[in-house]
């Protein structure tokens, strides 16, 4: 990408490897001037190693036009740094009417930089690229907000393991980034648990909405015994400020003391510690056998740390009340029974075909159950021809169940289709389903019914009645009843009445076969009448259509248009 901005011009280059389609070298005029202008050149090659052998600016520079000057003076510049505040202001050329002040961000496979650029355009507004936002597999952000600073970018990324004391100092590079919020600013928090012979790091880098501060390490316990100390940092003074490379300003541990009588289960681990830990001597000076978890959560991390150790007190404090280091909030249980940390959230789709279109969903929620609690996931899909409705909950749930996970069809295939997939699961974020093909995948799949003689209304409504303006379908040949009722759901964060027109196959009086219970749902079921008969059924739409006159039956078919 060339950017011209009269004498001076920015020059661009990126390659390397693209999952973009092939296309031949292509030359684009983002902006002509006069004034800035910008142009770009692309090309995307499969046909042989080394086939991106751009080697000159030719393609995209020729020599600028010569205008006659204006009577616009604006500040000019043009840098891979910030532009100064007193930039020099120069005459700009005739036909501009304004001056441009923004910044692009060009972000790709091995290209991160940021062009700082002043000058004059023939247009107001912060549209620089006319629009553009991808140049090849390069992705370009433009802003020109001068009220506040600029978004960072920080180092991001995550780190947890188990060493050996003899192995620290530990050195690490991050390959990861992320563009931070408007305001926000880079976070390094780095904890450093010792228990012996063994030390457990934990890194978090990332963004955060804290004040800056510089580099601060704090001792939470120093032993004898088990010892905590970490390290944060937030910075706004430039990209990528977060640096910290190295577990070197944590300092020296300090030296184990002489061996005392107390003997107590050892155990560090980003897992669950085995109820057989190894029984070590502790040193002298302990008094008390520590048995704990740690949770550690923050933007980027969620980490459960098993620690079984020694301590010179009782007491589940192994951190001296500390409930935060730096962005990352630590959350510590010493309750013997396990508690787990399950996504959360509700979801609710109404559309058409759900029983073909899977839904997407991950919740950006998590909760800490109570001690005994299990994760689950539950999804009901309710599907009467014409509309779908598919609820969905995430979140805790008494029981102990062995990770079952069940899909049931309680309704259907012909006619209304009711199904279900509940799944309850006994790890972290095992509720992690992120798609309703769990449940699509496991419904029998019929051929296309011929139509029937029968004619239902078909509805399905949320929150809500449905109308006496549902639509009327032809039945699948198969079905023999036409079906109007509500399911009362209550549990797992929703309560809700799903009201449901349509055809069934027998005359069932419940389309659940009486279940009360569906995953984490309870249900109950009212059916308000089952037709059987095509006459009776087209009588009972005749009269719903002529008892409301002349007037309401011209609006209904309005209505129905929307339906």
């Amino acid at each position: 990408m060339l950017i011209e901005d009269g004498p001076s011009a920015l020059l661009v280059l990126s390659k390397g490897c693209a999952a973009e389609a092939d296309h031949e070298p292509r030359v684009t005029q983002h902006r002509t001037g006069p004034g800035l202008s910008v142009v770009s050149y692309t090309h995307v090659c499969r046909h042989g190693d080394f086939c991106n052998d751009l080697s000159t600016s030719a393609p995209v520079w020729a020599p600028p036009l010569q205008t006659d000057p204006g009577s616009l003076q604006c500040p000019h510049c043009l840098s891979t740094e910030r532009c100064p505040e007193d930039a020099s202001v120069q005459l700009c050329p005739k036909g501009t009417t304004h001056c441009y002040k923004g910044e692009l961000v060009l972000t790709g496979e091995n290209i991160f930089t940021r062009l700082q650029v002043r000058g004059c355009m023939s247009q107001p507004g912060c549209n620089l690229l006319n629009g553009t936002q991808d140049i090849g597999p390069v992705m370009v952000k433009e802003s020109c907000d001068s009220r506040r600073r600029q978004a960072l970018f920080c180092q991001f990324g995550r780190y947890k393991a188990v060493h050996n004391i003899s192995e620290l100092h530990l050195q690490w590079t991050v390959n990861s980034e992320k563009e931070c919020d408007r305001g926000w600013g880079c976070q390094d928090s780095l904890m450093l648990i010792r228990n012996g012979p063994s030390v457990l790091l934990v890194l978090s880098k990332g963004c955060t909405a804290e004040a800056d501060h510089e580099p601060r390490v704090t001792q939470h316990r120093t032993g004898p015994g088990l010892s905590v100390v970490s390290y944060t940092h937030v910075c706004r003074h430039g990209d990528f400020c977060n640096d910290l490379a190295t577990s070197f300003p944590l300092g020296e541990l300090s030296p184990e003391t002489d061996p005392g009588s107390l003997q107590c289960p050892h155990c560090l681990s980003t897992e669950r510690c085995p109820e057989d830990a190894s029984v070590q001597l502790c040193p002298k000076g302990t008094t008390h056998c520590y048995k704990g978890e740690l949770m550690v959560t923050g933007e980027n991390i969620f980490t459960r740390l098993q620690v079984r150790g020694c301590m010179s007190q009782p007491g589940c404090n192994l951190l001296n009340g500390t409930q935060d280091i730096g962005s990352v909030m630590v959350k510590e249980s010493c309750d013997s029974r396990p508690t787990l940390t399950c996504y959360k959230g509700i979801s609710f789709n109404m559309r058409d075909n759900l029983t073909y279109t899977p839904v997407d969903w991950t919740s950006d929620f998590t909760k800490t159950c109570d001690a005994g609690q299990v994760c689950q996931e539950t999804m009901l899909l309710i599907d009467v021809g014409l509309k779908s409705l598919l609820l969905w909950s995430k979140g805790c749930s008494q029981g102990n169940a062995p990770d079952p996970q069940t899909t049931s069809l309680h309704a259907g295939p012909t006619g209304v289709l009711v199904a279900s997939y509940a799944h309850f699961c006994s790890s972290d974020l095992c509720n992690r389903a992120s798609s309703s093909s769990v449940l699509l995948k496991s419904l029998p799949r019929p051929a296309a019914p011929e139509p029937g003689d029968l004619r239902c209304a078909s509805c399905v409504q949320a929150f809500g009645h449905c109308s006496d303006h549902s639509p009327n379908i032809v039945c699948p040949k198969g079905t023999t009843h036409c079906y109007n009722g509500h399911i009362h759901i209550q549990g797992g964060g929703l309560t809700t009445s799903v009201a449901i027109e349509g055809c069934v196959a027998q005359p069932s009086t419940s389309l659940l076969n009486h279940s009360r219970n569906i995953g984490i749902f309870s249900v109950r079921e009212d059916e308000l009448y089952s037709v059987s008969s095509t006459v009776a059924a087209s009588a009972t739409f005749l009269t719903r259509v002529m008892g409301l006159g002349l007037a309401l039956a011209f609006w209904c078919g309005g209505l129905c248009l929307f339906s």
